[in-house]
């Protein structure tokens, strides 16, 4: 999913787990080498491994673009979402070498690399994903736009693109391009509600599932900020009656790095809980609670939303309000998110898409996924905005609205800068019937917000910012 941006881990932000072992054995290692080596570590689900291929593979000028523990958080938050895959070729140009992998989702794509040196070290990667031929949904071709184009005719351009899904009925939702800050195309698709059949506008409130994590964790920035946590700060410092006392020394670097070793959301007893009782982060705080330990804190990475969820426990606990409440008075207040809220499913705001999906495969009936989800989100994410407040969002994190120029960049996932913060920031969120992509370098935002089922919404999104976020 991540484009031609130059990271040491925009692959990372793309693929799941590949089963790959060929190590890169000599510093003078051959492309074909490298290239195994490099999604061999980043299949392996394992930090540390990632972190080995990145040292041993990459130029050391594209290894020192990011730091190990960003390195791990894209590596921890993709984990769950695309699979096990396979390479299934490699070629080579005089310019670049392309590495097509397959995965156990129906996602296919390609790694791009390019070398430079004696040692044939990469230089740059990026990758491209396409629906697998397993799927019968459309693939996405560029969208034909480039940033000199004037508003008027990018959103024709966009909107001749996109007709085709939209005639399909495979895409329906929300898009946004902003260009320094502001609104520069603004677009709308499909139904919000399908049983009235009411249409969606610019102003549509879409569930942006995992997306909400970055607003807990500008929550918790504000609390380091402000002196009342820090990162070291453990679990059982600040809820020392936490059920597993296997879980009360993670701290929140780890839980933020999803090293947390928490339950899922998502864990097999959810059904049993009852939904009624997912009503608030408390209440899947203490679901998740009483869930078994799954590894001892630090002792490996994997996707966590209960580590989230704790850290919305811990807001909660420290800032004596609900945590709803809290991150709505330091993050979507001082922003101008007006339209975003953990709402109820059961009661849902005017203008306010419902999540659907095709139950029984590409091209089936869309049923609502109401039902599977709890009745409102959480520090993990599942609640509902608008691609207009995910800019203001954006803006004021960018500004220094929100955070002090230290934990602003630490939110970003980038560096301290003076001014507007111009970090790259690539990030998505996914359910059932429900998707949501942001992607943004300060200059140049995308927002694509969806009540229909990824990976489309997100190819979509892909392909609109490759041409824009350099």
């Amino acid at each position: 999913m991540k484009f031609a941006l130059v990271l040491a881990v925009a692959a990372a932000m793309v693929f799941g787990a590949i089963t790959l072992t060929r190590p890169a054995s000599a510093q003078s290692a051959s492309p074909e080498v490298r290239i195994e080596a490099y999604i061999a570590g980043l299949s392996s689900g394992d930090a540390s491994a990632f972190e080995r291929a990145a040292r041993e593979n990459l130029t050391p000028q594209l290894f020192a673009t990011r730091t190990p523990e960003q390195r791990a958080q894209v590596l921890a938050r993709i984990s769950g979402d695309f699979g096990r895959m396979e390479i299934t070729n490699v070629t080579a140009t005089n310019n670049e070498w392309r590495a097509a992998v397959r995965g156990s989702t129906g996602l296919s794509g390609t790694f791009v690399f390019a070398f430079e040196g004696a040692e044939q070290r990469i230089s740059r990667v990026s990758a491209e994903v396409r629906l697998g031929p397993g799927q019968d949904g459309p693939n996405v071709p560029p969208a034909p736009i480039n940033s000199t184009m004037s508003a008027d005719e990018m959103r024709a351009a966009v909107g001749a693109w996109i007709q085709p899904f939209v005639a399909q009925d495979d895409f329906a939702g929300a898009v946004l391009i902003a260009r320094d800050g502001a609104p520069y195309v603004a677009l709308a698709y499909g139904p919000l509600d399908r049983e009235r059949h009411i249409a969606a506008d610019t102003s549509t409130r879409y569930n942006i599932a995992s997306i909400g994590k970055r607003f807990t964790q500008t929550a918790v920035a504000r609390l380091i900020q402000e002196g009342r946590l820090s990162l070291a700060t453990t679990i059982g410092d600040v809820i020392p009656d936490y059920p597993n006392t296997e879980g009360r020394p993670a701290t929140v670097e780890q839980l933020i790095n999803m090293q947390g070793g928490i339950g899922d959301i998502f864990s097999d007893q959810r059904e049993s809980w009852g939904r009624s009782r997912l009503d608030s982060n408390h209440g899947y705080y203490e679901f998740v609670a009483s869930l078994p330990q799954r590894f001892t804190p630090g002792a490996q990475t994997e996707y966590c939303n209960g580590c989230f969820v704790v850290l919305g426990e811990m807001i909660e606990r420290i800032s004596g309000m609900r945590f709803e409440d809290y991150v709505r008075s330091v993050v979507f207040e001082p922003a101008g998110m007006a339209h975003t809220a953990y709402d109820r499913t059961d009661r849902l705001p005017p203008n306010t898409a419902i999540s659907y999906d095709r139950t029984n495969g590409p091209g089936s009936a869309y049923a609502a996924m109401t039902e599977r989800e709890g009745v409102t989100g959480s520090g993990a994410g599942g609640l509902y905005s608008t691609t207009g407040d995910l800019l203001a969002f954006d803006n004021a994190l960018r500004d220094g609205r929100l955070l002090n120029p230290q934990w602003t960049a630490w939110v970003l996932d980038g560096v301290v800068m003076d001014g507007r913060n111009t970090s790259p920031l690539d990030i998505r969120g996914g359910g059932p019937g429900a998707s949501a992509a942001y992607t943004s370098n300060g200059r140049w935002a995308v927002f694509v917000t969806a009540n229909v089922q990824r990976p489309l919404p997100f190819q979509i999104s892909e392909a609109i910012a490759r041409p824009l976020v350099q």
